[in-house]
């Protein structure tokens, strides 16, 4: 805020502005004509900039229409999002002049000192920028319906589900947050599993108070259950919440939401970028559905004041936040299956939100599970990595997308490195080992463009469920990579054996049962889950299936010293950083303090892990692919949509549709059995963890319990992963081979 003492704030009326005051309008013109580029001018206009009392110094319209109304008839007031000043419109001159002349250096508001003192300085303008008109978009499947309750019927809500100090101690229903306030109904939302224990119901159900427009949001039709678990969050002035997806297999599609006492702007947040806010006025239903409810993210800015549009709806203003009493509805999926039991209702989605929930259950929070197991068998990076990795001019900067543990962060010591991954567990495992680690979507990078000389995405495109999706992958990778940059990018590989040379990932007996016990399709031993058949051989499995980013066998059940390029079993942990590193960790030290922060230039927002704010030689097949021509998305006469084409150097074409003529979306995922050939493209891969039972385990036995996790994979046939890149604009594919299972290319951005 600006100050300003008396002889200031009180200019001469008779003899015009102070010269303290002339001094101080010349600095603030110098600075908005330098900086924000207005067209100011000495000569009376019709319009006014009024430094000091815009949005972002939290002055709403009404208070510049009551300071400013009194010299003359305001036709508008101008406000822009996060400016300091706004703009004030006469319908004459005259009455611009005597605003000027009584306004300049007037106090609008009293701070708790002098220096938060709002004071206004004047000055004129040529014209006013046009008015920024709040944006009507809304996430697709979103509804607000306004004025749904009565201001009767608020005041009763908001007795009944008042707060007390006394209300939130020893009790299990309540609580106090960091944001906010809380009570439960119904189950009770455990924030440690983002999930409610359907064994353990409240003694309170939904309140009989809510029946009355609970039955009235039913016969909208735009949900069809009525719910069993209510959360009521009470949130103060410049509280809020940050952004999240309720959990997708805990709750029904359509979560309903009743706003009490006060408006909020909530924020949706796409997994491309996209973010849209959305006002919630008070005593409206917001309620969820489809994609708003699966795959935008959304949250509350933790803010005293909200920017919204006028009542005409053609202009801008803040609005202050009164405290909030937010009332969400949800209905409990009952359906739960008993881990360790498989899950075989999984299907092949059919919709992005289908597909980010199925990537989210299967993928992410699998991983979350299993990491610190997982991770201990992910020590040694693959030869063929090392060597791209060794390739690399010093000083490069690296991102590993889909870093896992980090094993393959340090290899080059002398680069620049910052790793990602869609999981918080992996992430914080690799942040622990002194890399810098973020966690992030594959699809959704939170970093700069063209910011990359080379980045690192072992075993991370597979876990896409959808082509499009797998192409928007390799779409983030291409953005932040500079030109000339490269990439090398490692998928799993439906051709495990390939020219007549056994995969070492199959296991030939097993195979041979499996080949021998009937059709692929045999509900015993494939889908079903029941493992019973290979339950000696699957009892030891160490699970060598990449995840987030570590490439590998897949599912093996090999003896560690018989996985090759593996000596034997030794965990990073045992190891030590100095002995990880060794005597080179001093010199990257050195090195990264005469040059930059690899977080601090290329990241845009990431989540820092433990902070709050989340191999081989064998045989293989080498292409020389510089001959490929990537351009934009094929726009050929007779080329259907989403449909593309690789050339290659002999002119001929091939298709990246070709490669899902097989898929069926909407049918039932088989569960691939470990260490055998693939009966599809898109299978759950299990992954067997053993480990001591707690009391909270389900179905523990003895001292220790086994859990069978199912993970989706999409296996890459020979051609796809190229026809995949062929849809990215601005890079080529440099290189292609099959390395022990797996697909792999090296990119290069134009």
């Amino acid at each position: 805020m600006e100050g300003a003492d008396k002889d200031v704030a009180n200019g001469s009326k008779e003899t015009g502005l102070s010269k303290k005051l002339k001094k101080k309008l010349a600095k603030i013109e110098k600075s908005l004509s330098l900086k924000e580029k207005l067209q100011l001018t000495d000569f009376p206009t019709k319009v006014l900039c009024v430094q000091n009392g815009g949005l972002g110094n939290d002055v709403c319209q009404e208070e510049l229409m009551a300071a400013f109304s009194p010299h003359g008839a305001v036709d508008c007031v101008i406000m822009l999002p996060r400016k300091p000043y706004a703009f004030v419109c006469y319908s004459d001159c005259s009455s611009a002049m005597k605003a000027f002349q009584h306004l300049n250096g007037h106090t609008l508001k009293q701070g708790k000192d002098p220096s938060q003192n709002v004071i206004l300085y004047l000055l004129y303008v040529e014209r006013a920028p046009p008015s920024v008109v709040p944006s009507s978009e809304r996430p697709p499947g979103l509804h607000i319906l306004e004025d749904f309750v009565t201001i009767q019927e608020e005041a009763s809500l908001i007795e009944h589900f008042k707060f007390n100090i006394e209300d939130s101690e020893g009790q299990k229903e309540c609580g106090v947050m960091k944001h906010r306030q809380v009570k439960h109904f119904g189950y009770e939302f455990k924030y440690g599993i983002n999930d409610v224990d359907i064994n353990d119901p409240l003694p309170d159900g939904i309140p009989t108070i809510c029946k009355g427009f609970l039955d009235r949001s039913l016969a909208t039709g735009l949900v069809h259950f009525f719910p069993d678990q209510l959360t009521v969050n009470q949130y103060k002035p410049g509280q809020g919440i940050p952004p999240h997806v309720d959990t997708t297999y805990a709750f029904e599609d359509g979560i309903v939401s009743l706003s009490l006492g006060s408006q909020a702007v909530m924020d949706f947040r796409h997994p491309d970028g996209r973010h849209l806010s959305v006002v919630v006025p008070r005593r409206s239903l917001l309620i969820m559905t489809g994609d708003s409810r699966y795959v935008w993210s959304h949250g509350i800015t933790p803010r005293k004041s909200d920017i919204v549009a006028t009542p005409t709806g053609c202009g801008l203003t803040l609005v202050h936040r009164d405290t909030r009493l937010s009332l969400t509805f949800r209905k409990v999926v009952m359906d739960r299956k008993e881990e360790g039991k498989s899950v075989i209702e999984a299907l092949l989605p059919e919709t992005e939100g289908q597909a980010v929930a199925l990537e989210k259950e299967h993928v992410q929070q699998v991983y979350d599970d299993i990491a610190e197991h997982f991770s201990g068998t992910r020590y040694k990076p693959w030869p063929r990595v090392v060597d791209f990795l060794q390739e690399q001019p010093p000083l490069s900067l690296l991102a590993d997308v889909g870093c896992g543990n980090g094993k393959c962060l340090g290899v080059n010591k002398d680069l620049f490195e910052i790793g990602s991954d869609f999981s918080k567990n992996l992430a914080t495992i690799c942040r622990s080992r002194g890399n810098e680690t973020c966690v992030a979507d594959v699809t959704c990078l939170p970093f700069r463009s063209d910011s990359f000389d080379v980045v690192l995405c072992i075993a991370v495109i597979h876990h896409m469920a959808t082509k499009e999706r797998r192409q928007k992958a390799v779409s983030e990778i291409v953005r932040v990579l500079r030109a000339g940059g490269r990439a090398l990018l490692y998928v799993w590989a439906m051709e495990q054996d390939l020219q007549e040379k056994p995969s070492k990932y199959i296991h030939v007996n097993r195979q041979k049962r499996i080949e021998g016990s009937g059709s692929p399709d045999d509900e015993a031993c494939v889908v079903s889950g029941d493992h019973s058949r290979i339950a000696s051989s699957e009892s030891e499995e160490s699970g060598r299936v990449s995840a987030g980013g570590d490439g590998g066998f897949v599912g093996g059940t090999q003896k560690m010293s018989e996985l090759p390029g593996d000596v034997e079993k030794k965990s990073d942990r045992d190891m030590g950083l100095e002995e990880r590193y060794g005597s080179s960790v001093g010199s990257r030290k050195e090195l990264s303090d005469k040059s930059c922060s690899v977080s601090g230039s290329v990241c845009r927002g990431i989540e820092r892990c433990g902070e709050e704010k989340k191999e081989s030689d064998g045989s293989e097949i080498v292409s020389d692919c510089s001959g490929l021509s990537i351009s934009e998305r094929c726009k050929d006469e007779g080329v259907s949509a989403g449909e593309e084409k690789i050339t290659r150097k002999d002119g001929s074409e091939a298709n990246l549709e070709s490669h899902d003529k097989g898929r069926t979306t909407g049918k039932k995922l088989q569960i691939h059995v470990n260490r055998t050939q693939f009966q599809d493209q898109d299978m759950l891969v299990p992954w067997q963890l053993k480990k001591a039972a707690k009391s909270c385990d389900v179905s523990a036995s003895g001292s220790d319990q086994q859990q069978v996790f199912h993970r989706y994979y999409h296996m890459f046939q020979q051609g796809e992963l190229e026809a995949v890149c062929q849809g990215v604009p601005d890079c080529s594919v440099r290189k292609s081979y099959h390395d022990q299972g797996n697909w792999c290319v090296v990119l290069e951005k134009l």
